[in-house]
């Protein structure tokens, strides 16, 4: 069985009707419950070309496909919580309907509102 990854790239690309995604410029998160949370850990390389990101909803209620284009933040260890243990950028969007939904809420950043970057919701 393929895996939910695996699956949400398929899903978007089927949307599409061509393969605009793969492993390489997709990143993918389920809801961190304990956190209500999408967490992300993403090289800083990645945002030098479009990055997609997949938010999986809880118990499989739906997907977010965020689309970032290219240096849209050309150092993004600025505007994100950077790793310096791994030396990636560390996402936590929140998913709490009631909070700051799709804002990076990590400690370390800049409370980055996401909303703009919604390609589209299933």
């Amino acid at each position: 069985m393929a895996s939910k990854r695996v699956l949400a790239i398929k899903k978007v690309n089927e949307h599409l009707g061509y393969k605009l995604l793969e492993s390489s410029n997709t990143s993918f998160a389920s809801v961190n419950n304990a956190k209500l949370v999408w967490w992300l850990d993403i090289s800083p390389k990645k945002f030098k070309k479009e990055l997609h990101l997949l938010l999986a909803r809880d118990m499989d209620q739906g997907l977010i496909w965020l689309r970032i284009k290219a240096n849209t933040f050309p150092i993004p260890e600025e505007k994100f919580s950077y790793r310096s243990d791994n030396g990636y950028i560390s996402l936590e969007i929140s998913c709490n309907n009631a909070g700051q939904y799709l804002h990076d809420v990590r400690s370390g950043g800049t409370g980055y509102d996401f909303s703009s970057h919604v390609e589209y919701e299933w």
